[in-house]
């Protein structure tokens, strides 16, 4: 009976690919459904993945089965037109598709079963077309489990031929529901492309701090599409002002903290903590500002003037920035430090989820190039999440995941995490061979990194025949070790020393190691 469970716990690794991370271990699977360019994934309180598709769509999810309905399709879609497109510098087109979604912050509840989304529609006409995007408010049944009404919220959102941002957060704040939305800079980057604009002043990237223009902006709403009387500016929807990219937004319930995520040019990806008024700085600063990696940062964050019309007003620098290195001369795109981070997560899962990870932002990228991965970032934060932990030797901060899947997994646009926190999906914007739903579940025998607890274990030899070895200078509270079916085979207090192996059948076991507060390391043992 040991050798078939032996063999059968092989074929589930073969199968799933049980991949070890930072002393975690995470079994990797994909859903079996299929999509088309997905932009958003998030894990609904009716316990399905809700996600957006190109065309407008709006699609639900069996996170287990991955069955899939599209619930709604916007009949107004328009994914622009070749007349408008930009020829200045390339045959570049504008900016469409179908982008960010969230649902009600009290989507169970009677009277607030609504759908947030975020696609591109025609504001002009069919002879003159000028593509815009709207935000749309869907009434979802669930008796019925379908859409039973549409409406316009906010139209005539601008997009242009870069940078658009485009992620769309429903949050309750002090018992407030409101909207976020965050749109890009709207231009393509003249460091890069020097003649797209003539004059250059036109670009739309000079206009990121001027709260008479829309884009470079996160905006604030309230559910129903209309202004809070509480803006930084009256009747005026900005929240915060001065980005270039901010692909990504994320809250923090337990601290109220609200994150964005967003693209540098060159150099200074970035979080930022958003606080209502303040001025980020695009495109006089980039990151930090006092690495001056910028020509001219310094002078004008030393210059910076606060705005009175402007309540809150300030410049705020980044939370944590990658890549905060002087701007780069030679080489492309590919091979500049930037990771290219498109969304996020706040983790928190009480202790219950994966160990180590509580208090911590979870973001994805969407850069394979020549020294950076798609890949998961784990940034941990401090109590207040305001800030980042220090790095140590021990524990790296940020922590890389799942970059060696990259070639499976593609470029990740978007993250969410079950309830329990123990199961991460991932979707992706080509890249790999399709675009899917990725999953990584904590392995049900992993426990906490070793470098966390015991920074000393030995347990050897591994496999083993007879006797099982256990060194480290820690105080070990106890041992346990259990058979592949869960039951323990052997349990001690303190530590042992070593255990006698001989006795066991040949098979797969699992040894825990507890100190002090029950928390535990756990090892795989093989007996021979």
């Amino acid at each position: 009976m040991h050798h078939f469970l032996v063999k059968a716990t092989l074929l589930i690794c073969i199968l799933f690919q049980v991949v070890k991370i930072s002393a975690q271990s995470f079994i990797r699977s994909e859903l079996p459904t299929a999509l088309t360019t997905p932009w958003e994934i998030t894990y609904g309180p009716d316990n399905y993945l809700w996600l957006t598709e190109s065309g407008g769509k709006v699609v639900r999810v069996n996170p287990v089965t991955g069955a899939k309905t599209i619930v709604f399709t916007a009949p107004d879609y328009f994914g622009g037109s070749l007349s408008e497109q930009l020829n200045t510098c390339a045959q570049v087109n504008i900016g469409a598709g179908t982008l960010g979604l969230t649902l009600h912050p009290d989507f169970t509840s009677p009277g607030s079963s609504y759908i947030y989304y975020v696609y591109s529609y025609n504001s002009g006409t069919t002879q003159t077309p000028a593509t815009k995007f709207k935000i749309v408010r869907l009434t979802w049944d669930a008796n019925t489990a379908t859409v039973t009404g549409s409406l316009n919220l906010v139209t005539d959102l601008p997009t242009a031929y870069d940078h658009l941002g485009g992620r769309l957060l429903a949050v309750k704040q002090n018992g407030i529901n409101y909207l976020y939305f965050s749109i890009g800079d709207n231009g393509i980057s003249e460091d890069n492309y020097p003649n797209c604009y003539s004059p250059v002043s036109s670009n739309p990237n000079n206009f990121t701090m001027d709260v008479n223009y829309k884009n470079g902006k996160i905006h604030r709403f309230n559910m129903d599409g209309t202004i809070p009387n509480d803006n930084p500016v009256a009747g005026n929807s900005m929240y915060t002002r001065g980005h270039r990219n901010p692909q990504g937004l994320a809250y923090n319930p337990v601290q109220g903290v609200l994150y964005d995520i967003e693209h540098g040019d060159r150099t200074d990806d970035e979080i930022n903590v958003l606080e209502k008024g303040k001025n980020y700085g695009w495109k006089k600063v980039r990151g930090y500002h006092a690495d001056n990696n910028y020509p001219g940062e310094a002078t004008f964050v030393a210059g910076y003037t606060i705005n009175p019309a402007i309540s809150g007003d300030g410049l705020k620098e980044a939370m944590f920035a990658w890549c905060a290195t002087p701007q780069p001369t030679t080489g492309a795109f590919l091979d500049w430090c930037t990771v290219a981070p498109s969304d996020g997560i706040y983790y928190n899962a009480n202790g219950t989820g994966i160990p180590g990870w509580d208090n911590s932002l979870l973001v994805v990228t969407l850069k394979n190039g020549s020294i950076t991965d798609n890949q998961v970032f784990k940034i941990q934060l401090n109590a207040a999440g305001t800030a980042i932990v220090p790095t140590t030797t021990l524990t790296p901060n940020p922590q890389s995941f799942f970059a060696t899947d990259q070639a499976l997994n593609g470029r990740l646009r978007d993250i969410t995490v079950s309830p329990d926190g123990k199961t991460i999906y991932l979707i992706n914007n080509g890249g790999a061979a399709t675009d899917k739903i990725t999953v990584y579940t904590l392995d049900p025998v992993s426990g906490i990194a070793e470098q966390d607890v015991l920074h000393d274990l030995q347990v050897y030899p591994n496999p083993a025949a007879g006797t099982l070895t256990i060194r480290t200078a820690s105080t070990l509270e106890r041992v346990n070790l259990q058979d592949a079916l869960g039951r323990t085979v052997y349990n001690t207090a303190g530590n042992p020393g070593t255990i006698d192996l001989s006795p066991l059948s040949q098979g797969l076991y699992v040894l825990r190691l507890y100190t002090a507060e029950n928390r535990y390391v756990t090892k795989k043992i093989i007996k021979n």
